[in-house]
């Protein structure tokens, strides 16, 4: 079942290193591109250590899921403490993604799809929890992980790329600032 979780985390992680490089004209999603990519690096590095796990597999990916979730909601908070300690390579690209901060309908879809993949994963670990501790034998959810993941997953790299092809476009930068 989760044969192929390892290989599609590494062609997300390329994905979101493309959008990275494309989204240089605009702060704003730079600094989001290269927050999602630091947390998707310790997701890659950290995935066939947490298919060990069993159960709990469920739950550090969730935890993973929801670093993502308030990187995306709290990236101004962040962006203007990094800012602030005068980093030379990360405080100007952070002051200018904290200046221009401006939270996109893309990356509210982002969101809701990671608090999706949160939701499956719970359910997935209670659904291990009954299989393991009673006689009951659900299988819903797990017979259908892999496929609802590879589908959650692909619809975030797409919003990744419309992000990324809008930053470009410099969509997302503040006007009357420049």
């Amino acid at each position: 079942m989760f044969e192929y979780i390892s290989l599609i985390n590494r062609y997300e992680w390329v994905v979101v290193l493309v959008a990275f490089v494309v989204s240089a004209q605009s702060p704003n999603i730079r600094w989001l591109t290269g927050t999602i990519m630091v947390l998707k690096t310790i997701d890659v590095l950290t995935v066939d250590i947490f298919l060990q796990w069993g159960g709990w597999f469920y739950i550090a990916i969730s935890f993973l899921d929801l670093s993502i979730v308030l990187s995306i909601l709290l990236r101004q908070k962040t962006a203007s403490y990094i800012a602030n300690l005068e980093i030379p390579c990360f405080s100007q690209l952070a002051q200018k993604s904290a200046q221009y901060y401006k939270l996109t309908s893309n990356e509210i879809g982002l969101v809701i799809l990671y608090m999706i993949s949160i939701i499956v994963n719970f359910a997935s670990s209670i659904e291990h929890v009954i299989r393991r501790n009673s006689e009951y034998n659900p299988m819903f959810i797990y017979n259908h992980y892999s496929q609802s993941k590879l589908a959650l997953t692909f619809l975030c790299v797409m919003i990744v790329c419309s992000l990324a092809i809008n930053g470009a476009n410099n969509l997302y930068r503040d006007k009357r600032k420049n």
